[in-house]
């Protein structure tokens, strides 16, 4: 069995990982930090999205025996450009100064604004960037891309831990993505798919 650090301690991106990761190769484990009992490592994220995943991945290299996994994401708006923390752009303090329903409300309320300014509707697309750290130091990058169209409208169930979700369609399945199958779940995430692919190849 092979296992793999993912510089994380956020439960619903680890969980999507898992799902996509399982999909490539059922060998593969990911753990977060809190899970092998790794003190969470906060970084400055001040760089490209490439420099803060690289960043992360660095941040615990030494701490473990384990590959290291690290991704930073952006979500890019027609007219808007990059935001490299949507969820942050929308609160006024810190996360941690509210529940999660309270985020949801706010992030949600902020970006439905965004699309109700572009008559309702507006291109956008989710940009990842992943790092690999290898135990001996080697550092392996890849990039995602997926487009989807933002709404002003809840188009579904809510999701908590991902407020975005539930007010864009995706361009690959042409649905909302809150009411997507697991199948057409791993067709939304295609993109991420290919890039941990290529990543994963290095663990042996």
């Amino acid at each position: 069995m092979k296992k793999i650090l993912v510089a994380t301690n956020n439960r619903g991106k680890l969980e999507r990982y898992k799902r996509i990761v399982k999909k490539i190769d059922p060998e593969i484990n990911l753990y977060s930090p809190k899970d092998i009992g790794i003190d969470v490592v906060e970084i400055n994220e001040d760089g490209t999205l490439e420099e803060n995943a690289k960043k992360k991945a660095q941040s615990y290299f030494g701490k473990t025996d384990l590959p290291i996994l690290a991704n930073d994401a952006g979500f890019f708006v027609k007219g808007k450009g990059l935001v490299r923390n949507p969820k942050r752009i929308a609160l006024s303090k810190s996360e941690d100064n509210f529940s999660k329903e309270e985020v949801f409300r706010l992030v949600s309320s902020y970006w439905q604004n965004v699309a109700k300014e572009n008559g309702g509707e507006v291109d956008a697309a989710w940009v990842d960037a992943f790092a690999l750290c290898m135990p001996d130091g080697n550092i392996y990058e890849r990039g995602a891309r997926r487009e989807v169209i933002l709404t002003d409208n809840i188009l579904g169930k809510t999701d908590v831990e991902f407020p975005i979700r539930s007010l864009y369609i995706s361009k690959a399945t042409k649905k909302p993505a809150i009411l997507h199958t697991e199948e057409e779940e791993l067709l939304e995430v295609a993109p991420i798919k290919e890039a941990l692919m290529e990543l994963l190849k290095k663990v042996r």
